[in-house]
């Protein structure tokens, strides 16, 4: 165990623009599917002093009461295994929106997992200690595939083999230079409401499949963003205000655009030149629209 100073770790988000659930019937472990690496994530910092048991506490983005159960899982089932105590406090600075598709559970609890393992001087693999931020995701469901990308890609591509860290595999696309990504959110959503339909879910999985076989057929940045659009449009959880979103982004400029996967929230594929008129925009929709402009990521998950 290393107290004298904190660990901190980065992990970058990820918006999915379309996936299909895997189960290892009839429990979920992972999934296949489209997105996009961020240029901006999570940064945990971590210390561990001397304690009986786990003691644990997240301050994330200054609120010392949020309920971070995600990361408190990934960071539990590590310590657990590993056979370590101690009194674990984390300080976390999200940079995205929260609950709703940008990849922040998986983002906070993948740079989590590596602060806490190097503090507490656990040495395993990178895809080892990560396996735990994707088991905490599954079992809070928060998340299926996310944490198998960022822990170790960047850039814009799918999932075309599910499975965890080090096996599921990520086909990458080539991304034009001057490519921003930008966003627009509404409000939180509850994937447990989606993910626990059965209907929902078939739904999910007939889209998902053919949306996947779509973009093999044609890697490219065109037709994983087309194929976003298609899912997202097909599947049938976009509110009112997200149709409109989607719709006003097109309409300034966006090439592309379509629902986070799952969430109150939009992305939108934009040149460097009509990013600001887009942002814009959406700004324009109303008070309570939250809008970012990621760049597409190039910054891998790792200690800071």
């Amino acid at each position: 165990m290393r107290p004298l100073s904190p660990s901190i770790a980065f992990a970058p988000a990820a918006i999915t623009n379309f996936f299909e659930i895997s189960y290892n019937s009839p429990t979920p472990t992972g999934a296949t599917g489209g997105g996009y690496v961020l240029s901006k994530g999570s940064t945990t910092s971590a210390n561990i002093l001397p304690a009986k048991g786990h003691v644990f506490t997240d301050v994330v983005n200054g609120d010392a009461s949020y309920d971070a159960k995600t990361t408190r899982r990934a960071v539990e089932l590590l310590l657990s295994e590993a056979e370590v105590e101690g009194r674990i406090s984390l300080v976390q600075e999200v940079q995205t929106p929260i609950g709703a598709g940008f990849g922040a559970s998986a983002a906070s609890a993948t740079s989590a997992v590596y602060a806490v393992a190097h503090a507490a001087g656990i040495e395993k693999r990178r895809s080892e200690i990560a396996l735990y931020a994707h088991k905490a995701e599954i079992l809070e469901q928060t998340g299926l595939g996310t944490v198998s990308v960022i822990f170790d890609a960047v850039g814009a591509g799918a999932i075309t083999v599910s499975g965890e860290p080090g096996r599921a595999k990520f086909v990458t696309v080539r991304v034009p230079d001057g490519t921003r990504i930008v966003t627009a959110f509404i409000a939180p959503f509850d994937k447990k409401d989606a993910l626990s339909s059965k209907s929902v879910s078939r739904k999910i999985n007939r889209l998902g499949h053919e949306s996947l076989h779509n973009f093999l057929s044609d890697p490219s940045l065109d037709a994983l963003a087309s194929e976003g659009e298609r899912f997202s449009g097909a599947l049938g959880l976009e509110s009112v205000e997200v149709k409109k979103l989607i719709k006003l982004a097109k309409s300034a400029g966006a090439t592309h655009a379509s629902q986070n996967m799952i969430g109150y929230a939009i992305h939108s594929l934009v040149g460097s030149d009509e990013a600001g008129k887009v942002a814009t925009a959406l700004l324009g929709y109303s008070g309570d629209v939250r809008v970012d402009v990621f760049d597409v990521g190039t910054r891998r998950a790792g200690f800071v």
